[in-house]
């Protein structure tokens, strides 16, 4: 294993626009796939959420804003070398005067699903909430045979 450093973290960020968003609800884990855009300049996270005020999502956040968001890649050259990073922090709203930052950050790397129809609701009735995590910690790693178990 190999520690990333900070720019190999920030290189990964803005390459993949998708995560795994762990969350607790009511005592239990939750974690769902999130699409995210990263703002280096802020080392922000703002996300698009999707499903009202009272989701499963939205009710988990209410009651514990403290988040866990973990990325992951396999190299696309060499598929025995894997990486993550994982972020913790406290998801806040993204106040009125940030959206288009927020915004920006989101059409520059998120990735979505091709049809928003994914959630089985009509996109008219979607209402998208900017959220951002503030960041309280961030580590990375990569994997791969060659470092024949030993942390480098």
């Amino acid at each position: 294993m190999k520690r990333l450093d900070d720019d190999e973290i920030e290189e990964m960020l803005i390459r993949n626009g998708i995560g795994l968003l762990a969350m607790v609800d009511e005592g239990k884990p939750y974690a769902i796939p999130m699409s995210f855009g990263y703002d280096a300049g802020r080392t922000v996270l703002p996300m698009q959420w999707g499903g009202g005020y009272n989701s499963r999502k939205d009710r988990a956040i209410e009651s514990n804003p403290s988040v866990c968001l973990t990325v992951y890649e396999q190299d696309p050259d060499d598929g025995a070398v894997w990486r993550s990073v994982i972020i913790e922090g406290a998801v806040y709203e993204v106040p009125e005067e940030d959206t288009d930052r927020a915004f920006a950050a989101l059409a520059a790397n998120a990735e979505f699903p091709a049809d928003l129809g994914v959630w089985g609701i009509p996109f008219d009735d979607v209402e998208f909430r900017l959220f951002g995590i503030d960041i309280e910690n961030r580590t990375g790693r990569e994997f791969a045979t060659e470092y024949g178990g030993r942390e480098k």
